[in-house]
Order: structure tokens, then sequence, then C-alpha cells
């Protein structure tokens, strides 16, 4: 039976294998979830060819006036025996066919990944764990581009953008904290081309904004011909060039 183990099965479910062939393929099918599964489609087909027999009508036999044909006691007995040892063939393969489901039930997703053709097996994934990714800034989009950025500078100087993409370009406010002066400021848009264009500016008084003794943000507003969804960041600069806060968008 060496090299044809699968294409035992019919035999070994029909009963036709010697008892050798018979214990040899009962091991095989232990360890092959690919006979398994044919087992358990198969293991009912003796019954079905049984019952086909039972209906399928008996062809015509010539019949010698005043004789009855019988089969002699010999081959009644082999007859007989023949028919017991594949009773019990099929007990035995019932059996093993009702383990093997049962052993697909638990371990289907195994047995299906085993039977798989090699060729067909597809490309391997590699899953990375799954990362928290920080929420986005709130948005007030009013059309692609547009949204509202945030940006931390030195000590507590924070900067808030929002942008709203106009027909001519980018109308830009700024709120603006954390910031002490007396200087003078302006607010810069960089495109991801690079391009530069000043968006507007300003003077901060002594008292400064956002910081003890005057907590009000400076809000200034302002407007670029650069469109809003090829602006990168912006950046808040000191009249000598000194940059003071930068928002990513």
């Amino acid at each position: 039976m060496a090299g044809s183990a699968h294409t035992d099965l019919a035999a070994y479910v029909l009963g036709v294998l010697d008892e050798a062939d018979n214990t040899r393929f009962e091991q095989h099918l232990l360890d092959c979830p690919h006979c398994q599964l044919d087992l358990v489609e198969l293991y009912q087909l003796p019954d079905v060819l049984d019952l086909v027999k039972k209906n399928w009508p008996d062809p015509p036999v010539p019949v010698t006036p005043g004789r009855t044909l019988a089969p002699g006691p010999r081959v009644l007995r082999a007859l007989m025996a023949e028919a017991t040892v594949k009773r019990k063939r099929r007990r035995r393969v019932g059996l093993l066919a009702a383990a093997a489901a049962a052993a697909l039930v638990v371990a289907g997703p195994l047995v299906t990944l085993a039977v798989r053709p090699a060729d067909a097996a597809g490309p391997s994934v590699s899953l990375a764990a799954p990362t928290s990714v920080p929420p986005a800034p709130p948005s007030s989009l009013s059309a692609p581009g547009g949204g509202k950025s945030a940006g931390q500078g030195a000590a507590a100087l924070a900067a808030h953008v929002t942008v709203t993409p106009e027909e001519w370009g980018s109308a830009v406010e700024l709120e603006l904290t954390g910031v002490a002066g007396p200087v003078s400021c302006q607010l810069l848009a960089i495109s991801r081309a690079g391009d530069i264009r000043t968006v507007t500016g300003w003077s901060v008084p002594a008292k400064g904004y956002g910081v003890p003794g005057s907590p009000d943000p400076l809000r200034v507003t302002g407007g670029t011909s650069l469109p809003a969804d090829q602006i990168t960041r912006f950046e808040v600069r000191a009249d000598d060039g000194s940059l003071l806060v930068v928002v990513d968008r």
C-alpha cells in the first residue's frame, strides 16, 4: 500500500482491503487530515450502495424446470463469513469517521491549513501589535485642507491656527498664548514645495498675552495665496528672525 495511502480510502470504506492493508491504512488515517476529511464524507457509501442494490431489479435467470438453484454449503458459509467481516469493518469505519468528525470540529482551522496544497499557500503575514493613536486635534474643516492645528514653543508659548480654504487661497486665524512683550512678530505659511508666505504681522505689548496678569490670548487674522491643502506648517517668528513656535499640519 506504500505510495497509495490516499487512494486506498474507498477500498477501506467498502471493506475490500485485507487485514494487513486495513491495519496499515488505519495507522495512516490517524496522522492524515486529508483522509480524515474524506472518510467523514464517504463512510456511509456502503449503506447507500446497499440501498441501491435492494431496489435494483434482479436480472432474469433462466431456470431449468424442476430444478432449484441454491449455493452449496461451503459457498454459503464463505459468503456469511465475508458478510460478518464486512459488517465489523463497517462498524469500525463508522466509529473512526465519528472520531475524525469530532477531531475536525475541535481542530478545524488546523486541519484546513494542513490539507491546503503548498502551491495555494498565501503570503506570510506579520501582524504588528496594535498601537495607540493620539486623537486628532479638533477640526473646523470647511473644505479640504482646512482645519485647526496646534503647536508648542519655548516655555509656555502655544499657538492654534485655523485655516479656511478660499477661492483666492487660504484665510488664517491665529490664537497665541504664553508670549511676553514687547516684541514684534509675524506668522509665516510654508508650502510642500518650500515656498514661504507672510500671513500677517503684529506687535506684542509689554504685558503680553496668555501670561499671568494678562490671561487673554492674542488673536489675529490674515491670509495667503497658498492653497490650504498645500500648506504643511506655520511658523511664528520675531522680527529678528528667531523662531517662537511651529504649528505642523
